[in-house]
């Protein structure tokens, strides 16, 4: 009985890690870079939402570089296609130099008119991620 009961428990706990290995295996490596006219886009959070299951986003650098997110420990997005779009990256923004708290700081028109087309209402771009993808360009004119 107690070795019926045994095998029981370790088939059951193979199972569940199974399960568990299995559960992020559709979600490969993205990272690349967001231009906007040929120029880097900075201070963007970018937003792949997949057409099910759990969106990823990634937080552009000073070159427009970004790497995906999928959760907290698990960076890239989910195999699929993705509608994609933009917001402005105020946690970055509060730190520029001469920021007032609260206040979002001036930004040029060229850089309204891209959250605003890009936008989360606005936006109409998807991608389609079937495998890792190590050099993402977004170029958005």
């Amino acid at each position: 009985m107690l070795r019926s009961f045994v095998r029981a428990s370790v088939f059951a706990l193979a199972v569940c890690f199974l399960l568990i290995g299995c559960q992020g295996s559709n979600v490969v490596p993205v990272s690349g870079t967001l231009t906007y006219k040929g120029n880097p886009v900075t201070n963007a959070i970018i937003n792949f939402v997949p057409e099910t299951g759990r969106p990823s986003s990634a937080a552009t650098d000073e070159n427009g570089r970004f790497t995906m997110l999928y959760d907290p420990q698990t960076k890239g997005a989910q195999v699929g296609k993705h509608r994609v779009f933009v917001m402005r990256n105020t946690a970055v923004d509060a730190k520029l130099p001469g920021a007032i708290p609260g206040v979002a700081p001036k930004s040029s028109p060229e850089s309204q008119e891209f959250f605003n087309k890009y936008g989360t209402e606005k936006s109409t771009v998807e991608v389609v991620i079937d495998k890792a993808t190590p050099d993402l360009k977004l170029e958005w004119n």
